[in-house]
């Protein structure tokens, strides 16, 4: 079973800041957020 991992904490983990900036590795859409980066999510689009 593969576990899923929180999209925004893996980006932080695995890619370094200039990574991170690059529009070619910015992936839009749904992916699977723990619980805090969904509520940064939810409190910036309010």
């Amino acid at each position: 079973m593969r576990d899923t991992t929180c999209g925004d904490c893996w980006r932080i983990e695995n890619l370094t800041f200039a990574q991170r900036l690059d529009p070619a590795l910015v992936r839009r859409g749904q992916r699977h957020l723990c619980e805090e980066h969904r509520a940064k999510r939810e409190e910036l689009a309010a």
